[in-house]
């Protein structure tokens, strides 16, 4: 969906906004592969955990990106997630993060981000989140970005539709925006699609909802460097 998420519940929240983790009302595991510009050096894998408790919502999220053999970034995460009424809920998120470049480098960090939803009584959905709340980095010595930027997204239900957007701002100040569509075909298939600016990709992708099983497909088109396809595979316990 455009890589938007300020504003969507579930699981995915851990790569987005944690405070919509609030939508989740079983544990929920999540796998995740990506192949980047078709390149097989370049690839992302994901594993995500969401577990409703009494207190609210925990989930813990690892992420790594790497070239093969020559550089790994890895980012690993513990979020909480809180609803306060009936509408409104709060996320925050503390990472570990670490670059690794064999024989030459070996830097770590930490940061914070945070987030919150408001969900209005007839469907609509707004959302804010704060990533990197510290403007951590690895140190003047080391080349390696870890990104600040505040996002603001609404999401509407249209009966099968969801519509949603973000605005992105960096903190190196640049803007960008992202929107995204899902239509739902009964209670087995979304459809969904999306499109983001500066910098400019689009995508498209479905799910397929069979028993306790979620298989995510997706592909995200960029003009000058290809087609990076990716899957997701969840399982919802009990």
């Amino acid at each position: 969906m455009g890589n938007t998420g300020t504003a969507l519940q579930g699981i995915y929240s851990l790569t987005a906004n944690p405070a919509g983790l609030v939508g989740l009302e079983c544990p929920v595991i999540n796998l995740g592969y990506q192949y980047h510009f078709l390149t097989a050096d370049i690839s992302s894998q994901t594993a995500l955990l969401g577990l409703p408790t009494k207190l609210g919502v925990f989930g813990l999220a690892v992420h790594r990106y790497g070239l093969h053999g020559a550089y790994d970034d890895t980012k690993a995460g513990l979020s909480f997630a809180k609803r306060f009424g009936p509408r409104f809920s709060v996320g925050l998120s503390t990472s570990y993060h670490q670059l690794f470049i064999p024989a030459y480098l070996h830097a770590t960090a930490l940061s914070v981000d945070m987030g919150l939803q408001y969900r209005f009584e007839h469907g609509p959905t707004i959302g804010f989140q704060y990533v990197n709340i510290g403007e951590v980095d690895y140190g003047d010595e080391v080349s390696g970005d870890i990104p600040t930027f505040l996002r603001i997204g609404a999401s509407y239900p249209l009966g099968q539709v969801v519509i949603t957007a973000d605005g992105v701002y960096r903190l190196v100040h640049s803007l960008g925006g992202r929107m995204g569509l899902e239509y739902s075909v009964g209670d087995l298939l979304c459809l969904r699609g999306g499109l983001g600016v500066n910098p400019l990709q689009q995508h498209v992708g479905f799910g397929i909802h069979w028993q306790r099983l979620v298989f995510d497909v997706a592909a995200t088109f960029h003009p000058r460097l290809g087609t990076s396809p990716q899957i997701g595979v969840s399982y919802v316990f009990d």
